[in-house]
């Protein structure tokens, strides 16, 4: 009866451990040029958004050709702001919240990682260095989505 119950605590520990993301360098996709050259910035706009929405993460214009995005899942919250032109689109890491992260690469060193529970994170709002590793899936998610409703303006 006890080989069973340890059996099954292992499992359970596996099961969790196998569930936690490693951290990892923050993720920005930069200069992401878009395949049509000849897209007007609204119709890239509405493909942003239109991307966006597929890989389940809200938009909210901003002046001067932004675009906030916004992405929950469980107890995290991600928000992007996306700037773009007719050429390309840029995203950049705005705020998290419920994430783990490291600020500085000290911090990574001596695994001194936060979890932010609210919308303040590293001193003078600066992005993290490091960040769970969902933050790269979601980002990537979300560059993909795009990138295809591009391809299909």
């Amino acid at each position: 009866m006890i080989i069973p119950s340890r059996l099954l605590f292992v499992f359970a520990v596996t099961l969790f451990v196998s569930g936690c993301s490693a951290m990892v360098p923050l993720h920005e996709v930069r200069n992401s040029y878009i395949v049509n050259g000849s897209l007007t910035k609204d119709q890239l706009k509405e493909a942003i958004i239109k991307g966006a929405q597929t890989a389940d993460w809200l938009t909210k214009d901003l002046v001067g050709d932004k675009i906030l995005a916004t992405h929950r899942i469980r107890d995290h919250t991600v928000h992007l702001e996306i700037s773009y032109t007719d050429s390309f689109y840029v995203t950049r890491y705005k705020a998290t919240t419920g994430m783990k992260m490291f600020c500085t690469v000290q911090d990574k060193l001596k695994d001194r990682n936060i979890k932010i529970s609210g919308q303040q994170g590293c001193l003078g709002d600066r992005a993290p260095m490091y960040i769970d590793g969902n933050y790269k899936k979601w980002m990537d998610s979300l560059n993909a989505a795009i990138q295809y409703s591009l391809a299909n303006i």
